[in-house]
This record gives C-alpha cells, structure tokens and sequence, in this order.
C-alpha cells in the first residue's frame, strides 16, 4: 500500500529550511561592501543639505544606516531571531497535522484489507453465482439437438465477469495511484518551493538591507521582512489545510469502509459491486482532489496574512508615532 504522505520528508524540509542561513556567506561580504557605499552617499547628502541650511542636525535619521549595516553584520542571528515565531506556530500546526494524518493512514489501510478481501472473493464465487444463475434459464436450441454447451457457456460468462471486474478494480487502482500522486506532488512542492524562495531571500536579502539607506529604496528591507514572514508562513499554512482536508478524506474512507463491509456481507450486492462499472467509489479520491488543488492556494492566502504591499506603510508609521512620542518626552 501506498502512503499517503510520506512522515519523514517534513522532517528533511524543516531541517532544509532552518540551514539556509549557511548559504548566505558568498553574497554577505558584497552586501557590507554596497552597504558602505550606501553609507557614504547618504552622510554626503546629509552634510550637503546641512551645509546648505536645507536640513537641521537629527541624530535618529543618523543612526538609521548604521542600525541597518548592523543588521547585514549580524545577517544569520537576525535570520534566527525572525525564525523562531514563525518556527512556534508551525510546531503547533504540524502537531495539529500528525494527530489527523495517523487516523487517515488506519482507515487507508482498512479500506485497502477490505479491497483485498473482495478481490479473494470475486475469484473464489464469481464463477459458481454466474454457474446458478444459467442453470436457471431455458433450454437452449443445441440442447434440443442433444449438444450440452452448457458448462462450455457457464464457465466462459464467469470468466467474462471475473476479468470485468478485474479491470474495474485495476482501473480504479491505477486511478487512485495518480490522485495520490498528484496530491503528493501539490503537497511537497509547497514546501520545496517554500525552502526555494526563503533561500533566495536570504542569501540576497542583505542588498536590500544595504539599499534600504538610501533615501530611494528605504522601505526595501521592510518589504523584503513582509515576504520572508509570508514564505515562512507557507509550512504553517500547509499543515492547517492539510488537517481540514483530512477530515474529509476521512469522511470519504469511512463511506467507502462501509459500503465494502456491506459487499462482503450481502451475496447479492456482492455480485451486483463486481459486476457493475460504477461499483469502484470515489468519495476517497475526490476528497483527495479537493486536498490537493486547497493546497495549492496556499501563496494566495499567506498574503491575505502578511499583505507585502503595505507593510511598509505600517511599520513606517509605527516608527514615526514612536520618534514622534520621543521627540514630545524630550521637550
């Protein structure tokens, strides 16, 4: 049987994740040296409109490029510093998942034993119910002539149904290996694309930091802050979808347990489920389905959290009512 999600590559993702920091050495020493230039410019600029009588001497606007060159220095402890929240809430999330994806995995593997107990049974009583049922019909024309065609017939009518519903379950089966595949493929390319982008943050996120001084680009490192938080927020997200969607996928495995016990317990339905075409039930893979395209909406909604947008407007605000309400303390 098939897992449905495999428990350890969650492992290798998170560890992925917290070791992209050790990436970041080829680009770091560019991003002091740009960061240095960027600070020369701006104190040129400050002293000129100084000089000019333009500008007033402010220390805090001073000591923002050196805040944001401590930052480029100190580059991978400021990486774990925004880590850690965002490593709290996926820890709870990802509890959250492991209690749902274990009770999945039971019922998955009961409706696969109930599978195979009616693949036993269709081999064993196929023939001998399709046996009685041409006993029961009218002579033929050659059993008037004294021709019996019978067992010839009977056997031939079992087989035909045998391989009928060999083929439905075979295709059901191939049918169900892709709607695993594919939501496998929805579920590990979030987070592989999750490790991708945080790393290109990261190992090039100090330019944004070392532009940020400049007076064009300086709400740079508060985007660049929004749309690390929101990537990080991908596993979280990731973990909460796939909880609520297994409680469907559950509903669906229930619904599928309890038709299969009623198959195997009814001759009747039995012959009836083998036989027909429609008998394979698809709750079960449309719940997967459904699993599958929810996760894919899963950069959509990081950016109804985190709206990389305007971030900066409201970090930009809060720093000013702060420098504001510093400024009335000091009067």
């Amino acid at each position: 049987m098939r897992e449905l999600i495999d428990k350890a590559i969650f492992d290798l993702f998170q560890g992925l994740f917290l070791s992209i920091t050790d990436l970041t050495g080829e680009f770091l020493a560019d991003a002091q040296a740009i960061a240095a230039i960027a600070m020369l410019l701006y104190f040129a600029m400050q002293a000129y409109g100084m000089m000019a009588g333009d500008e007033t001497l402010r220390i805090m606007p001073l000591l923002r490029p050196f805040a944001l060159t401590l930052i480029i220095v100190l580059w991978s402890p400021f990486i774990e510093v925004i880590n850690f929240p965002l490593q709290v809430v996926n820890d709870s999330s990802r509890a959250m998942y492991e209690g749902q994806i274990d009770q999945v995995e039971d019922m998955h593997v009961e409706r696969m034993a109930l599978i195979d107990s009616v693949a036993r049974k269709m081999s064993d009583t196929v023939a001998d119910a399709e046996q009685v049922n041409g006993e029961a019909t009218d002579k033929a024309w050659y059993e008037q002539i004294g021709i019996d065609l019978d067992p010839l017939i009977n056997k031939m009518k079992g087989y035909y149904l045998m391989i009928t519903a060999r083929i439905n379950f075979a295709m059901m089966r191939l049918l169900e290996f892709i709607v695993i595949t594919i939501f496998q493929v929805c579920t590990y390319i979030i987070f592989f694309l999750q490790i991708i982008f945080a790393a290109i943050l990261v190992i090039l996120g100090p330019f944004s930091f070392a532009l940020s001084i400049l007076p064009g680009f300086r709400e740079s490192y508060l985007t660049w802050i929004g749309r690390y938080i929101s990537v990080g927020l991908y596993s979280t997200i990731g973990f909460i979808i796939m909880s609520i969607s297994f409680v469907l996928v559950k509903y669906g495995l229930q619904r599928e347990i309890d038709i299969l016990r009623a198959v195997l317990a009814d001759e009747d339905l039995f012959i009836v489920y083998v036989s027909s075409s429609s008998g394979n039930i698809s709750f079960f893979i449309v719940a997967l389905i459904i699993g599958a395209l929810a996760m894919l909406t899963i950069p959509v909604i990081s950016t109804w959290i985190i709206n990389t947008s305007g971030i900066g407007q409201a970090i930009g605000s809060m720093v000013g009512g702060g420098m504001k309400a510093g400024r009335s303390l000091g009067k």
